[in-house]
């Protein structure tokens, strides 16, 4: 584990899993840090070397009131290659890594070989629209049999995600009591989740020059905007913009399937999936992305 410097007053956790070969850097999803890639990111050791970057607000990173953008975020990740002294690499980001890393891919075209997405958001704009009309949803309270140790949190998370986070990884994301053991708190900036989701910019998936692998759940991002909750008690205006961001979402949906069609893009709809895809259908994600990074 490193720290780099990627702006005044901000640094990066950095983790570097050594192995042979040029670059591969991997970007966690939203709430996660670099560790949720313990076990996964030293199989690709024997090919490359290989990385994972925990975002600022996160974990061991700096937690700043600030530079949670889009833009800002891909400017971390350009910094922490300049700080390597590193020219070129591939990339694999999870879920919320899919807008900055798309950021990076497409204004620093130069810095990037290859792009594996792992189930990315590719509507991150319309999200950040959506948080513009409706406030941020109330965190769920968890069952205080869920919470009662680090062992049982560890559980319940395995149960949500449909398999085992590393180690390092719920230790990194979360705060316990250090003498009863039980869960207090995420271990982030408080205000850096709603930060990220409301500075998702709209970003070119389309523009991507480098080759792609696109590893994907089908499963919508969006709901019916009549099945939000308080949805008839909502002003006019309020239901005709949700209304209009879901006809958006369904057309998103369907311009990414064209995307997918470009001939550097492969395209992979992968069955009986979750979210975080190389814990549910591991051999399967795995397989691919070393034969893409081989051969594609």
């Amino acid at each position: 584990m490193k720290r780099m410097k990627v702006a005044e007053g901000v640094e990066l956790e950095l983790l570097d899993f050594g192995g042979q070969g040029p670059a591969l850097v991997f970007l966690s999803g939203l709430g996660n840090t670099g560790h949720v890639f313990d076990t996964f990111a030293p199989e690709f050791t024997a090919a490359h070397h290989v990385y994972a970057v925990t975002r600022r607000g996160f974990g061991s990173s700096s937690w700043p009131e600030q530079g949670y953008d889009t833009a800002t975020l891909g400017e971390d990740v350009v910094r922490v290659l300049e700080g390597l002294g590193i020219s070129k690499a591939s990339f694999v980001g999870h879920s919320a890594a899919g807008p900055e890393l798309t950021w990076v891919a497409t204004h620093h075209p130069e810095r990037v070989e290859k792009v594996v997405y792992l189930d990315v958001r590719t509507n991150g704009d319309l999200l950040a629209e959506l948080l513009s009309v409706l406030p941020m949803p109330p965190p769920s309270e968890p069952a205080p049999e869920d919470v009662a140790s680090r062992a049982a949190l560890a559980a319940a998370v395995a149960r949500d995600v449909g398999g085992a986070f590393p180690a390092h990884e719920i230790d990194e994301a979360n705060e316990f009591d250090p003498k009863t053991g039980h869960y207090l708190r995420d271990r982030k900036w408080p205000h850096a989740e709603e930060r990220v989701m409301k500075g998702f910019s709209k970003v070119d998936f389309a523009a991507v020059t480098a080759a792609v692998l696109f590893l994907y759940v089908d499963q919508p991002r969006f709901g019916r905007a009549e099945d939000l909750p308080g949805f008839s008690q909502m002003d006019l205006p309020v239901q005709e913009k949700l209304r209009t961001l879901n006809a958006r979402a369904l057309q998103r949906d369907a311009e990414m399937l064209s995307v997918m069609s470009m001939p550097n893009w492969k395209g992979i709809k992968l069955e009986h999936a979750r979210h975080y895809v190389w814990l549910t259908n591991h051999d399967e994600v795995l397989r691919e992305m070393k034969t893409f990074l081989e051969t594609f």
